[in-house]
């Protein structure tokens, strides 16, 4: 230990910030002008405040004469809940997460509506943590509930508190129906999963597993979907979720009334309503006849898939497209996996790669030419994430099973998302799922073929669950 602690002369002018953030109570103004703080860092003598940026957070405060004061590590300031006057304080900075001082950290369902995750006070003091939404519970340290922030008194030593907030978004009351996870992942895509996770609540099949998108971390249905709790009624249909996006929007596939009709229209040409196949250009959501693989992304011509799935988005009523948000990305992967584009000869697109061989699936879209939005179908990739494999039948898959555990589209094929290949016969080939006789099955098929269209579309990150609890007999009822 250095000799004697230098003080510090100095100004504080310190605002709790309530008026401006509503989290915090009524502010007020403390203005002490006799050197009232110093500066250790791990015990030593700092003649200036460290910074946030290089990364320090305060681990404890010792004020000699009684003054309770915080230290917000997330916004960098002082808090004070008592303060005595000409006395002396030491904020001590510290890296290390392990040192033991008078710090609380905290977890939460709802991060965003907390003014802090980490707060230090003096030995026995006082912290707050304000919130913007009702507080549900405080678990892990002694904290109560106090209106809109939890208050732990006497910290005498470094508490974690775990948080929950009320929420009623649908992607809030998905993930705390399955105790969502951001470190619950998939890791083997070699076998079909009709499994239920160890850690999903009793009486629910599947389970929900995180990944990564576009926009950030995915959470996804996988496994036994006879038990899963992912249906929703929205526009006087039911649908089955397949995931909340990284955006915070929640991916629905169309289920019709829960019965054989969870397609819409009659069965459809994927490319063109004349049956053309004999393109690359043909696996396009969009596409133009081009001839290479840039050019067949110039998307000037719709696909007969993509035109069956506009008329049904068009004939939605203004109110209900209200609750679809126009930001998600809807993923049609034309990069090439193997071989090279040609009019002659066969290769292979990158779904194909990663799946055909039960490789890794991904959720990311890496060509911008290759994203579209407002609705889409479900791509092969999100079928293997919930649970299907190549060739593979997969009965209990929520994607085939309808509300009476049959086939979701009766007999019928559907349409993916994804191209396969292009063939040296000239034939253009996409990913499908069969129905009832080969439950579940992903596999290729031409694009001059007839197979059904399941819309996919994604509700706004801000729609309210108002009723049901997810299960067939009580999807969820929703809200803006």
């Amino acid at each position: 230990m250095k000799s004697k602690i230098l003080l510090i002369a100095l100004i504080i002018s310190v605002f709790l910030t309530g008026c401006e953030s509503k989290k915090k109570e009524e502010s007020k103004q403390v203005v002490e002008t006799n050197g009232m703080l110093s500066y250790t860092i791990d015990g030593e003598v700092a003649k200036e405040k460290p910074t946030k940026e290089d990364g320090y957070f305060v681990n404890k405060i010792v004020c000699d004469n009684g003054t309770d004061m915080m230290w917000d590590n997330d916004n960098w300031e002082v808090e004070l809940t008592k303060v005595e006057s000409s006395d002396r304080c030491m904020v001590d900075f510290t890296k290390d997460i392990n040192k033991e001082g008078y710090r609380v950290t905290v977890k939460s369902n709802n991060t965003l509506s907390l003014d802090s995750l980490s707060k230090a006070t003096t030995q026995n003091g006082t912290i707050k943590i304000y919130s913007s939404s009702i507080i549900e519970s405080v678990t892990g340290c002694n904290g109560v509930i106090d209106g809109n922030k939890v208050i732990i008194s006497n910290v005498n030593s470094n508490q974690t508190c775990h948080i929950t907030i009320e929420d009623k978004t649908l992607a809030g009351t998905i993930k705390n129906a399955y105790n969502a996870d951001i470190n619950r992942k998939r890791t083997n895509f070699t076998l079909i999963d009709n499994s239920t996770h160890v850690d999903t609540p009793a009486g629910l099949t599947g389970g929900l597993y995180a990944g990564i998108d576009d926009q950030g971390t995915t959470y996804y249905f996988s496994g036994d979907g006879s038990g899963m709790n992912n249906w929703v009624s929205f526009a006087g249909k039911l649908w089955r979720i397949i995931r909340i996006n990284g955006n915070g929007s929640v991916r629905l596939l169309y289920a019709g009334t829960g019965g054989e009709d969870g397609y819409i229209g009659s069965t459809q040409h994927y490319a063109t309503s004349d049956g053309q196949y004999d393109h690359p250009a043909y696996v396009g959501w969009k596409y133009t006849l081009g001839g290479s693989l840039a050019a067949d992304r110039g998307n000037s011509t719709k696909s007969n898939a993509y035109t069956t799935v506009e008329a049904w988005y068009n004939s939605l009523s203004s109110a209900n497209k209200n609750y679809i948000d126009s930001n998600a990305i809807y993923c049609n992967d034309r990069n090439i996996g193997s071989g090279s584009y040609s009019m002659n000869a066969t290769f292979y697109y990158a779904a194909y790669s990663r799946l055909a061989n039960k490789g890794m699936p991904i959720f990311a879209c890496s060509n911008s030419n290759d994203k579209f939005s407002t609705f889409g179908i479900m791509t092969a990739d999100e079928v293997v994430y919930a649970g299907g494999l190549n060739e593979t039948k997969n009965p209990n898959a929520y994607y085939y099973l309808n509300a009476s555990g049959g086939s979701s589209t009766g007999d019928k094929f559907w349409w993916t998302m994804s191209p396969y290949r292009f063939g040296s016969n000239g034939i253009a080939w996409v990913f499908y799922v069969r129905g009832s006789s080969n439950p579940g099955y992903l596999n290729p098929y031409y694009v001059s073929d007839n197979a059904v269209v399941r819309p996919v579309i994604s509700l706004k990150s801000e729609v309210l669950v108002t009723g049901g609890n997810g299960s067939a007999n009580s999807p969820y009822e929703i809200n803006l």
